[in-house]
């Protein structure tokens, strides 16, 4: 059985079929909109470039979950620090669990599905200075002090590396 071939058009616009006429092929027509930095073969192979390349291993959402992943430690390490190392009646309680349970439920968001949401991580920075900050306000041990400073510390470095790899990948979409 021979398939039908469209056949050039007339005057009038309409198509003929004819079944010995060639086959018809649109010509190649080039994007309405490309991507100047597609055609650099550093940006076109990097993990920016495709969705299913970032996704990969080694990926910015590798390093996204890391940090926060990290940060979820530090947060229950803040929750159960007063217990552990048995703060005086003068620490305040009440700041490192409220604020551990805080950055480990934002750390959980950015893990389990929320890597675009930079804006979680720097949340989540304000609240490492903030515990940094009270460290020399609020305690009033060395113990709890010293814990503060250094999981400040942590709590900051790790959101902002968390927010740095996820406003790298997603900054060059917005392009």
């Amino acid at each position: 059985m021979a398939t039908r071939r469209r056949a050039p058009r007339t005057e009038t616009g309409e198509a003929r079929f004819r079944r010995d006429a060639p086959a018809q092929r649109p010509p190649a027509r080039e994007p309405a909109h490309r991507d100047p930095a597609y055609d650099d073969p550093a940006y076109r192979d990097s993990a920016y470039a495709d969705p299913a390349v970032a996704a990969a291993p080694g990926g910015w959402r590798d390093d996204v979950m890391s940090a926060s992943g990290l940060n979820i430690l530090a947060g229950i390490w803040l929750i159960i620090a007063p217990f552990v190392l048995n703060y005086s009646n003068g620490d305040p309680y009440w700041n490192d669990i409220v604020f551990g349970a805080i950055v480990a439920l934002i750390g959980l968001a950015r893990v389990t599905g929320a890597q675009r949401a930079s804006e979680l991580s720097w949340i989540n920075a304000a609240i490492g200075v903030w515990i940094f900050i009270s460290a020399f306000w609020l305690d009033n041990t060395a113990r709890a002090s010293w814990n503060d400073v250094i999981l400040g510390i942590v709590i900051f470095v790790l959101a902002i590396a968390s927010a740095s790899a996820s406003e790298a990948a997603t900054s060059r979409w917005r392009r």
